[in-house]
Order: C-alpha cells, then structure tokens, then sequence
C-alpha cells in the first residue's frame, strides 16, 4: 500500500496493544518476531498497515492463536500457512475477523472440523485451507 498523498500514519495504539498480546501465544524459533518492539506496530516483520488509516491490515504470523485479534477490526489479510500449530483447531472466533478477504491456513498442522462460523466472513474473497495435507474434516 503506498500512501496517495500526505503522511504515512502509524499504527492504532489498541492494535499495537492486541499484537503484543497475540505474541506472547505465539513460538518463534527464527527470532522473526523481534523487530515486535518500539511504538509504531506498522513497521514490525509480518505486519502492513493501511498508509492512510494506519490501522493494522495484513499479518503473516504463526504460533498459538490468541483471540487478541479480535481487537483488528479492520484485518483483511491473514496468513497463518506453513507454520506448526500443533494440530489445534481452527479458531472459531476466525469467523468475526468480519473485514478478512483473505484467509490462508493451509499446512498449518490444523485439526478437527471446519468451524461453520467461517462461513460468516462475507467479504472473503480467497480461502485456502488445505485440508488434503492435515487433520482437517469438512464439516
């Protein structure tokens, strides 16, 4: 995202907030998460935020899945493929992410069922989940 005009807004406090909370979840063997420190969220690895909102936007992240990011009312990107979650299952609460267009959750060594409130998510455009490669059941 490249701002039109004008300048470039850092991230929203309470987002910032809701990103260390989903870290603290989270495994990090390739020290990927240590540029999570400082005050503006929006310049983390695995993080992009709406240049003209600043609100959080994309996150490409993988560990244990914290509710925490409930608080990203505007994440419209997610990407948790190709991380080890340890055959949890997926999180039902993926189904009030309402402003995703983009959930990819595949070879995340998920299990169980797919949660029917996925079928919530109105503006999803792209879905991959994979369930060929794990333990997932269509419901």
């Amino acid at each position: 995202m490249v701002p039109s005009t004008g300048s470039v807004r850092s991230c929203i406090e309470e987002e910032r907030s809701a990103l260390l909370s989903f870290k603290q979840d989270l495994k990090d063997p390739s020290g990927r998460l240590s540029s999570w420190v400082g005050r503006d969220c929006c310049q983390w690895q695995g993080i992009s935020c709406n240049n003209r909102t600043g609100h959080v936007a994309k996150s490409c992240l993988g560990g244990k899945i914290n509710p925490s990011l409930l608080s990203l009312k505007y994440l419209n990107y997610l990407d948790l493929s190709n991380n080890d979650f340890d055959g949890i299952h997926i999180p039902k609460f993926f189904g009030e992410l309402k402003s995703l267009r983009y959930l990819n959750i595949s070879h995340a060594s998920f299990s169980g069922e797919i949660p029917p409130s996925l079928g919530n998510l109105s503006k999803l455009n792209y879905l991959d989940i994979d369930i060929s490669s794990s333990d997932i059941v269509p419901n």
